[in-house]
């Protein structure tokens, strides 16, 4: 009871004549108020008072003081501020990257490299789901009568621009709204989930999943950015082989006349190689008429 009461001494004993037991039940049970219980008896002491923002305070012991650097040893952070003597971290800005070791070579890079990483090669697919293409279709922003192919989904909006991520081989659709899906669609995409096929079969739509390469997706998005139309090659049998769904080869582009002899085709060639050569033999030209004009300006003394 003697011990209680001297580690209880800024609670304030009772007066009346009440026995030992009293009085230890009485600290005990005033030893476990808790920060709500005075918040509470805070709000009740201020309920008469009028709410006024310059009234407005936080609870007692939601912030803490900021102990201060550099005021005196009483402070514990006093002199040095608890930063030690000399050395490249007591100094000001002196702070050490992650991973340096001194200078001696770091450890991550006295372990040798084990592995291969394919992250170079991986092909990502910008992703669609059935609930945003029915959303787009149900506000007129797609025409279900009509075709959707990659080019009509970029340019209502309904995916990202992805010919601006060089990973990004085409557009996969996925399942996500497949309950709901009703509307029999034609759709030419990159990749689909099987929720995805099942549901737009389910529809009485069809889908058809088509290979691009980086040239022939962009030449699909963007055909005001090339001069002549691209032949629209198969996929590698090395993509189809790792697919769950195979992909096929898409139509070729309206217009486009594919070359007809070999021998035309080696011509073409050959015509873009002699323009090439005349373009270089025009810099020549220009170039030595520049060094003939600074040569004719130099005064030689005689």
């Amino acid at each position: 009871y003697q011990r209680r009461v001297r580690g209880l001494r800024a609670l304030s004993l009772p007066k009346t004549n009440t026995t030992p037991q009293s009085i230890f039940t009485s600290i005990c049970l005033r030893s476990y108020v808790t920060d709500k219980d005075i918040a509470l008896q805070n709000l009740k002491q201020n309920t008469g008072l009028e709410i006024a923002l310059n009234k407005l305070h936080d609870l007692p012991g939601s912030r803490k003081k900021k102990r201060r650097l550099g005021r005196g040893p009483g402070s514990s952070k006093g002199k040095t501020s608890g930063k030690g003597h000399k050395g490249q971290r007591s100094r000001s800005g002196g702070k050490v990257p992650p991973g340096f070791e001194g200078g001696q070579t770091p450890y991550y890079k006295r372990l040798r490299k084990r592995g291969h990483l394919n992250a170079l090669f991986k092909r990502d697919y910008a992703p669609l789901n059935l609930n945003r293409l029915q959303f787009w279709i149900d506000t007129g922003r797609i025409d279900p009568s009509q075709k959707i192919t990659m080019k009509t989904l970029r340019d209502s909006g309904c995916i990202s621009k992805i010919e601006k991520n060089r990973n990004c081989h085409g557009v996969k659709l996925l399942g996500d709204g497949s309950e709901w899906f009703q509307t029999p669609i034609d759709i030419e995409v990159s990749q689909a989930s099987q929720a995805a096929l099942d549901a737009i079969k389910r529809a009485g739509g069809n889908i058809k999943l088509v290979y691009y390469n980086r040239l022939g997706l962009l030449s699909l998005l963007k055909p005001s950015k090339f001069t002549h139309l691209h032949y629209l090659a198969p996929p590698p049998d090395k993509y189809n082989k790792r697919l769950r769904h195979r992909m096929e080869q898409p139509s070729q582009f309206e217009g486009y006349t594919p070359p007809v002899d070999k021998e035309q085709r080696d011509q073409a060639v050959l015509d873009l190689m002699r323009q090439k050569e005349e373009k270089k033999n025009l810099k020549r030209e220009k170039k030595l008429k520049k060094i003939q004009r600074t040569d004719s300006k130099v005064f030689i003394p005689q």
